[in-house]
């Protein structure tokens, strides 16, 4: 098979993707991950963003950012996502004096965090919560406060509760805040999602497949054999991870592993309702979304043939 390259933007996703391409290697599949320069992202008419590149060519997988890429399938463009390895809202919430429960939350002020979801996710959940107008939301930015800072506001008394995500919650832990446990809340694209386009996915089918292969065999490599993965860590992406944890010694990388292995789902297959709320959190800005049906982004049939396989070999 012929190399395919999955890119990505975000360095917290290394663990899992150096995993995902050691898996693809035993399958014949020489999978070559890409982060992308962000700096050639422009805005306005004449720029591009991720769904631009897909369709132009440029990248042939990319593994995130998926809520954000549902406009382009919504306008009837050829984008499919053939994986997804969370279903679920993958932060803690995290609470200063005073908090004991939900509600308790009720006129008080809670923290968000910008860019991304968590500047619109904390509000839909609080609205199916039923806690809904009863809490003030505040937005603070990653470029004022440091990458997911924003929990440092509760800290300091100015907000009462905020989400952090998991592989970020230790330090606010440490600084005094709480957890307050929550019902697990449906969100679909929290960690990897793997898109790209028909085109690709016609053409390249057996690179796909065996993409979606490893995507199964690196969800259970980071459950049975977790210091296989830590190894991995150690070998491909400490230095890309120190961009946002610091220096990442054994203890340190097989933490994020721990928290990175809780997070996946049993597969790497979406959930309707996960699906629906990522639809959902986009509705405000994205008029296109109103009628749009969210699964016909997905095209499954390479992760039944993944359970296949994977059945026929037990």
């Amino acid at each position: 098979m012929q190399p395919l390259s999955v890119t990505y933007r975000d360095v917290d996703r290394t663990p899992y993707l150096f995993t995902l391409r050691r898996c693809a290697e035993k399958l014949g599949l020489d999978l070559r991950i890409v982060r992308y320069d962000m700096s050639r992202l422009t805005a306005g008419p004449t720029g591009h963003d991720w769904g631009d590149l897909l369709l132009d060519g440029e990248i042939e997988v990319i593994a995130e950012n998926y809520w954000g890429l549902q406009s382009y399938r919504a306008r009837g463009l050829p984008l499919i996502c053939v994986a997804s390895t969370s279903s679920r809202w993958l932060e803690k919430l995290l609470v200063g004096p005073g908090i004991e429960s939900l509600d308790d939350l009720r006129g008080r002020r809670f923290a968000l965090r910008s860019p991304g979801p968590q500047a619109l996710l904390p509000q839909l959940w609080a609205r199916d919560a039923g806690l809904g107008p009863s809490i003030e939301f505040v937005t603070y930015s990653d470029r004022e406060f440091g990458r997911m800072g924003h929990w440092r506001k509760v800290v300091e008394g100015e907000c009462d509760a905020c989400f952090v995500t998991n592989l970020y919650a230790d330090e606010a832990l440490a600084a005094g805040l709480r957890e307050l446990p929550y019902e697990p809340y449906p969100f679909e694209g929290g960690t990897v999602t793997l898109t790209t386009t028909e085109a690709v996915a016609a053409e390249r089918a057996d690179a796909v497949q065996a993409l979606v292969d490893a995507a199964f065999d690196a969800t259970e490599l980071f459950r049975s054999d977790p210091q296989q993965v830590v190894d991995i860590m150690r070998s491909e992406c400490r230095e890309l991870l120190a961009e946002h944890f610091g220096e990442l010694d054994d203890a340190r990388l097989a933490r994020l592993q721990e928290i990175l292995r809780d997070e996946l789902s049993d597969w790497p297959v979406p959930t309707p309702e996960g699906v629906s709320v990522a639809r959902r959190i986009r509705l405000g800005s994205a008029p296109e979304l109103e009628r749009y049906h969210p699964m016909i982004m997905w095209d499954l049939g390479f992760a039944r043939r993944a359970i296949d396989r994977r059945a026929a070999r037990r």
